[in-house]
């Protein structure tokens, strides 16, 4: 297609294209989509396909040129950023002279015998070069494992085999309820309001709960020690700031509550019966296998922070224009996760869409740094000369396939049938060898 394009970089990450579509070809689309309309316009007089042009052009003539408009256009811009050899970013926005639109929308208008001439703006990858990005300074947390640590694993597996049991009826009377112990309990509140007690449905209810788990809303938990069976106590303890029902955060709640059973939790005896029945061979087997897998966690969780300090020093050390495009599409993306593991937890929709509107300004600054630092690694990854070949592939496609328990050839199939999902497989393989380069290259001092 013969086409006429300026650019003109309006800014790092915004290029604006003014593409003129000769008349010519204007017009040959034109004849086109008439000729089309001809072989199936139905009009009253003429057989079907036999209507004449100019009598097709009187009845569809702006149907057919509104269709060309919207052809041509997308036809030309898609022209237009491959010769100039622009990757674009999201969709465009278009402007004509007689009209500026919406994303991605068009103008209807297409004189006859003119040019059609229009301006597109567009977002494309802002060209960045990186600073500082060798001998990062980093702190790294201990992965030491005490004695302690191993200690509460066994006392939490413990825990979980307890038994619960009443008090015993000799000391029910007097016995007052302590921290760690369980309450069976009924309870009613609502918000304190200065015309009384604004009573709420989801304020009330019977409840089973460990004092001190802070299971219900902070404070709730230590106004019921020193209570006694039987007793009833009414309470106020204030919502947090932050609480995600906006019209009840901050605000003081007032509780009636009343202790129906205290009971405390009986552990089993430590001893390698007890171990056995968990699964290990003994109680020394038992720490060991404990003690192996808070290592293993707490690496993992160093390494996440030293990976988080990395990236988050890097992008504090360049600041560059971000695509919107891209920010949008990683909020919905983290939106999506969000919701989903909240949906999971058994919330309903109100529920889901009220934790979105509280929570979406972190969503949007975690998209956003989640970008620049995609966007920064990228760029050391060309600038090192970090090239992911076919053999790098077929080795983390076999190492995927260990680890998932999955057959080789499926998951290699997996991946060849979606170019998609393989650059993506690509891109993680050139992230992580770029990462493990910059930590190589930090100055890293451990921390006791």
């Amino acid at each position: 297609m013969d086409l006429k394009v300026q650019v003109e970089k309006t800014s790092n990450i915004l290029r604006k294209l003014t593409v003129r579509v000769p008349a010519s070809v204007v017009e040959n689309h034109f004849e086109k989509g008439l000729k089309e309309m001809q072989r199936t316009a139905k009009l009253k007089g003429f057989r079907p396909g036999h209507v004449p042009l100019t009598v097709v052009k009187q009845f569809y003539g702006e149907d057919v040129r509104h269709r060309v408009f919207h052809n041509l256009m997308d036809e030309s811009f898609q022209v237009a950023v491959r010769d100039q050899k622009i990757k674009v970013i999201g969709r465009p926005t278009f402007e004509t002279p007689e009209h500026k639109t919406g994303e991605g929308a068009h103008d209807h208008s297409l004189a006859e015998g003119k040019d059609l001439t229009y301006i597109a703006t567009v977002e494309i990858l802002p060209e960045i070069e990186v600073k500082g990005y060798a001998g990062v300074s980093l702190k790294k947390g201990s992965v030491e494992i005490t004695d302690q640590d191993v200690d509460q694993v066994v006392q939490n597996l413990r825990s979980a085999q307890g038994e619960l049991q009443p008090i015993e009826e000799g000391a029910r009377a007097s016995h007052k309820v302590k921290k760690g112990e369980f309450v069976d309990l009924n309870f009613h509140g609502g918000l304190v309001t200065e015309t009384g007690l604004d009573e709420r449905p989801g304020m009330k209810g019977s409840r089973l709960l460990e004092v001190g788990s802070d299971t219900l809303i902070a404070g709730f938990e230590d106004h019921l020690i020193g209570m006694k069976v039987g007793e009833t106590k009414t309470f106020r303890v204030p919502f947090p700031k932050d609480f995600y029902e906006k019209d009840m955060a901050g605000k003081d709640a007032e509780f009636t509550a009343t202790i129906n059973e205290i009971k405390t939790r009986k552990l089993p005896e430590l001893n390698d019966d007890f171990a056995k029945q968990m699964g290990y061979e003994s109680v020394a087997d038992m720490t060991g296998k404990a003690r192996e897998h808070l290592t293993q966690e707490r690496t993992q969780e160093v390494q996440r922070k030293l990976r988080s300090d990395l990236l988050q020093a890097l992008i504090d050390k360049n600041e560059f224009e971000v695509p919107v495009a891209l920010i949008q599409s990683q909020t919905r993306a983290l939106a999506q996760d969000v919701a989903q593991n909240v949906k999971q937890q058994g919330a309903d929709e109100k529920t889901i869409q009220d934790i979105l509107t509280s929570e979406m300004e972190n969503i949007k600054k975690r998209a956003e740094n989640q970008v620049r630092a995609s966007l920064i690694i990228e760029s050391i990854a060309k600038k090192e000369g970090f090239e992911v070949k076919a053999d790098d592939v077929s080795a983390e496609i076999a190492k995927l396939a260990v680890s998932m328990k999955v057959e080789e050839p499926k998951l290699r199939e997996f991946y060849e049938k979606s170019p998609a999902r393989r650059d993506d497989l690509e891109y993680r393989i050139r992230e992580e060898r770029t990462i493990a380069f910059l930590l190589e290259k930090a100055k890293i001092k451990i921390e006791n």
